[in-house]
């Protein structure tokens, strides 16, 4: 079956990339540059409404694209996300709603009311992954930095479509960012398929050195880079003086928590406009699309996700609701917006759609290509989040449903629902489920079959509930 479906997906991708060159006079299909950010929440950068965080590369990025409001990541956590933007299908069609933990199952409270589904630490090999869409395209792909959807070497990104994999291992966060990325960790050592690690060089620099170094020694081909930071993940660690600049800018500050953050924020900015200065004197700008997003939420205790409520590892929206946005020069429009909602779904199928290729039928996502060109509307009635998981922020699985304006938020483990409606209560402040008893049954039922359309790994009742009782995890 896995050789069968593989053969069929290549023959198909083939098709495509004959009709693709016949109707481009040959013209090479776009470069792609997928820029991913570990935790940054939505309000972390200027263009999204940040006072404090400063970044200017970022923002004039955004400026020249288009930007989303309502995008969303497939998970409030990083390894289903993850999945999602790689393979374009939702983390419960995947089996892979919980991320991949160092102990290598999920933790949940020994007397808590659910035992988590016991799915997948790795997206299955015959998973058709963005880089093998791009193959029969001539494109040279590189996937840089976290890589966190596989568990075992034979899943990392050489094994699925990548040609290069550049410091990409089983961990989702670095030992430290300090080369050469050492530590006395028995779990996590040292930061694997990463050579030449240089004592004092910071990494999320290093990464992009990568990023630049490949893009200009791949001028002659299309390519694909998957640049996909550690940071902003904790630890937190970032150069000692922007750290200080923070410290004095913290001075008088009531929303936001933590210098060090900010300082790896700034980094990465720095980082981001290096990057793109380089693309432009390569010459390569103007037929490069530019994607760049979060993986979930921002982590509460370092930064405010406020207007939104909560942060990583909630089903609220501070945990799901992300910075996106897409530059695709002569095509989008800078400065367009759309308030769309969209989930991270929708990004294999709509690459493939910028780059002439041919998605995978079974995705899950839909294509945002008439978005981009500024038509209005998609034919979906809802997003959906399974996460049946104790994350180490929330502890609080369910799902949660949006449709139109309204989002459904039930907790297994305390059993909870909740009706909002975010075009009036952004901050999910008023419970609306004991005034509009219809929505509610409506949009349960609409989860219901949503999910259950997967055959999904599911969640079990655990036998050894005991109300009140949630402190040991297993």
């Amino acid at each position: 079956m896995f050789l069968t479906r593989k053969l069929c997906t290549h023959l198909l991708l083939c098709t495509a990339s004959v009709f693709y060159s016949c109707n481009k006079n040959s013209q090479s299909p776009p470069n792609v540059l997928f820029i991913l950010v570990d935790d940054l929440g939505w309000k972390d950068l200027g263009c999204y409404g940040s006072n404090f965080y400063e970044t200017p590369n970022i923002d004039k990025l955004c400026d020249e694209g288009m930007k989303f409001t309502d995008a969303y990541s497939a998970c409030p956590v990083c390894s289903p996300t993850r999945a999602s933007i790689l393979t374009g299908k939702n983390p419960a069609n995947l089996g892979f709603t919980g991320h991949i933990t160092a102990i290598g199952k999920h933790r949940y409270p020994e007397k808590g009311r659910i035992i988590p589904p016991q799915d997948y630490m790795h997206v299955a090999l015959e998973e058709v992954m963005i880089p093998e869409i791009m193959k029969p395209l001539g494109y040279s792909t590189i996937s840089i930095g976290k890589w966190h959807v596989g568990e075992e070497e034979r899943y990392f990104p050489t094994h699925q479509g990548f040609d290069i994999n550049v410091a990409g291992y089983e961990h989702g966060s670095p030992p430290t960012y300090w080369g050469p990325y050492e530590t006395e960790s028995t779990w996590n050592p040292v930061i694997k398929n990463l050579e030449n690690r240089k004592p004092g060089e910071y990494l999320t620099d290093r990464l992009t050195d990568e990023a630049i170094r490949f893009i200009n020694d791949h001028r002659e081909k299309p390519f694909f880079v998957y640049l996909s930071h550690y940071g902003v993940h904790t630890p937190l660690e970032a150069p000692d003086s922007l750290v200080q600049k923070y410290e004095q800018k913290l001075v008088g500050q009531t929303e936001q928590k933590d210098a060090i953050y900010a300082a790896m924020i700034e980094n990465m900015d720095w980082n981001v406009g290096r990057l793109l200065n380089s693309l432009k004197a390569s010459g390569q700008e103007e037929n490069t699309i530019v994607i760049f997003c979060s993986d979930n939420g921002g982590l509460g205790t370092v930064t405010n996700n406020a207007p939104l409520r909560e942060g990583k590892g909630f089903l609220y929206e501070g945990g799901i609701r992300i910075p996106l946005f897409i530059k695709w020069p002569g095509v989008v429009a800078g400065g367009s917006l759309s308030n769309e909602p969209i989930i991270t779904d929708d990004l294999l199928p709509t690459i493939a759609d910028m780059i002439g290729a041919e998605a995978p039928a079974d995705v899950d996502g839909v294509s945002l290509i008439h978005l981009l060109k500024g038509k209005k509307g998609l034919s979906r009635e809802m997003v959906a989040w399974y996460y049946p998981h104790y994350s180490p922020q929330s502890k609080t699985p369910g799902y949660a449903v949006r449709m139109g304006d309204y989002k459904l938020v039930e907790h297994y483990d305390p059993e909870q629902v909740a009706l909002f409606n975010l075009k009036k209560d952004l901050s999910e402040k008023n419970n609306l489920a004991d005034e509009q008893p219809e929505k509610v049954n409506e949009m349960q039922r609409a989860f219901g079959k949503w999910l259950m359309d997967f055959d999904p790994i599911l969640h079990k009742e655990n036998p050894n509930y005991e109300p009140g009782n949630r402190n040991t995890t297993n």
